[in-house]
């Protein structure tokens, strides 16, 4: 057998087991409290989320019968009004995307071009340059098809408008 105790170790011993243990269970209460308001917080969060999330289910839902905006300018081109492939068919697509209805105003040297990209990649040889563009629409401008809302810096491009009440 093992080392004797005395009787009084052995309380000592059990009463600060005992208050340990009590240490124990109070802070298990704490954190079962602290779980339980978590538990109800998050599941208030995840109640938002789900009628969120439905609603925009049903809004998707709904918009998938109606055509995209961007697939209608493309086919209003008839290939007739295509310019024909030669050195200014670039400019001549340029004009058409920048004077076409596509385009959200205002728009900008990138947004031409990259709707040209879009629209007419057969028809070019290498995809259309913002640069290229920009030159276009300065020319447009200068001619009076296009109205200049903001003028361009270094730090951002320069924005069109098309002429109200046509070209």
């Amino acid at each position: 057998m093992g080392a004797k105790l005395s009787a009084e170790e052995i309380l000592s011993n059990l009463e600060a087991r005992a208050v340990l243990l009590r240490e124990q269970v109070d802070g298990h209460a704490r954190q079962e409290v602290y779980h339980r308001e978590h538990r109800a917080a998050v599941a208030a969060e995840l109640e938002k989320v789900q009628m969120n999330l439905e609603a925009l289910r049903a809004a998707l839902t709904s918009m998938a019968d109606l055509p995209l905006p961007s697939s209608v300018p493309a086919a209003v081109v008839v290939e007739e009004e295509l310019p024909a492939t030669n050195r200014l068919m670039v400019g001549r697509l340029l004009r058409l995307v920048a004077l076409g209805s596509g385009l959200a105003e205002p728009f900008g040297p990138t947004a031409v071009a990259a709707e040209v990209n879009r629209r007419f990649p057969d028809r070019l040889r290498k995809p259309v340059d913002t640069r290229v563009a920009s030159d276009i629409l300065r020319r447009m401008r200068a001619e009076g098809e296009l109205v200049l809302v903001r003028k361009g810096k270094a730090a951002h491009e320069a924005w069109y408008t098309r002429r109200p009440g046509g070209s």
